[in-house]
């Protein structure tokens, strides 16, 4: 199987795991391509892709560019030789994906999150569903990579516990056991991550062009991963909510960790909607009070309200002032935001990002996009986390 494949560290398994993972990181390659980077002779790189052929680890698909002689052979690896499992648990919305070993989902389940979704519902609902997956696809544990969760913070990732989340629509997650959880029925590989990281990881198998990746995530709080030299920049306290947190108003409104001028008490989803109680009280009382907090969004972005629309375009200033800051210490080349405003409110994207050009270095040489949180990376950067385990 797979999996004991990657976990063979024999040293008669190197060769065979350095082409695997050579193939995997470049998608498709030659043996000329092989040869030339795993640094192994013709008939080593010759046998080794024989034993990946045989076992059915990797798959000849074509034939690339002749030089002069037979067009090369090329090989990527065999896409569903194994599964890995992606979670991401958010405040209304868990979502579970099948992946194969390329990182196409194959199958797709959101939970939405009610009042009555304790975490103890939550989880056998994710159990559950991936029972289902196993059955639909016929695949045993013993072809299930691994299960990667993103959820949001603060986590102790080490020990795989979910520490005290910020508010979730119902109950307090608070020291919830969750790879334990998972791993009492499903014995494999088991990873947690803040969300915030697994987003990133997810945007830059987007754009493998560049080494310094910012991701901001504007949401019911503000969140942030970064990826430094093609390597995920990693908290240990596995408490990321802290950039939410940069001051970016001197003597500023106080914000609920009890500091002044954070960037999440003028820029979150919370502190939006507590402006537009202030700006305009009748459209808020009429509209917005006694309905959850999906739709009060899913409200305003409908809405023509004049006022919501000057407070929600207001708190892109201080995204784009923090965003510039975060930019200029990580020297980051490609910038993404995220999250349900920037994807659904005409022009927010872009205000954000006229007060980053405005506040930042030199603007041209960065490169700025939406995120495609949307499109379910986060649940695909969870994913990664397992292959990236065994690669490392």
């Amino acid at each position: 199987m797979l999996t004991q494949f990657l976990q063979d560290q024999s040293i008669q398994n190197r060769p065979l795991k350095l082409i695997y993972q050579y193939i995997y990181q470049k998608g498709l390659a030659s043996r000329s391509d092989i040869m030339n980077e795993v640094n192994l002779n013709r008939g080593k790189v010759a046998r080794s892709l024989k034993e990946l052929l045989d076992e059915h680890y990797i798959l000849e698909i074509g034939h690339g560019d002749s030089e002069g002689g037979r067009p090369p052979a090329l090989y990527q690896i065999n896409p569903v030789s194994s599964y890995i499992i992606g979670i991401q648990i958010m405040r209304y919305t868990t979502k579970v994906f099948l992946f194969d070993l390329l990182l196409k989902p194959i199958s797709e389940t959101s939970i939405v999150m009610t009042l009555k979704h304790s975490p103890e519902m939550v989880i056998e609902e994710i159990k559950k569903t991936i029972r289902s997956y196993m059955t639909l696809h016929h695949f045993t544990i013993e072809q299930l990579l691994g299960i990667g969760i993103g959820a949001i913070g603060p986590l102790d990732p080490k020990k795989g516990i979910i520490l005290h989340s910020e508010p979730f629509l119902a109950y307090v997650w608070e020291n919830i056991l969750i790879v334990d959880e998972i791993q009492s029925e499903f014995p494999v590989l088991t990873k947690l991550d803040n969300a915030a990281n697994t987003i990133v990881l997810g945007e830059c198998k987007q754009y493998p062009g560049y080494k310094n990746i910012l991701n901001v995530t504007v949401g019911w709080t503000i969140g942030c991963g970064a990826i430094l030299d093609n390597k995920l920049l990693q908290v240990d306290s596995g408490d990321i909510s802290g950039y939410g947190h940069i001051v970016i108003h001197l003597d500023g409104k106080t914000c609920f960790c009890g500091k002044k001028g954070c960037l999440t008490g003028y820029s979150s989803l919370y502190a939006i909607l507590d402006r537009i109680k202030d700006c305009s009280p009748a459209f808020y009382h009429d509209k917005l009070e006694n309905r959850d907090p999906m739709e009060q969004i899913q409200t305003i972005i409908a809405s023509k309200d004049p006022e919501s629309h000057k407070a929600i375009l207001d708190s892109s200033k201080y995204i784009g002032a923090a965003v510039a800051n975060l930019v200029t210490v990580f020297h980051s080349e490609l910038v993404l935001v995220n999250g349900p405003l920037i994807d659904q409110y005409p022009g927010y994207f872009e205000e954000i990002m006229g007060h980053v050009s405005l506040n930042v270095n030199d603007p041209k040489t960065i490169q700025f996009s939406r995120g495609n949180f949307h499109k379910g990376v986060g649940v695909a950067g969870a994913a990664m986390q397992i292959l990236n385990h065994y690669f490392e």
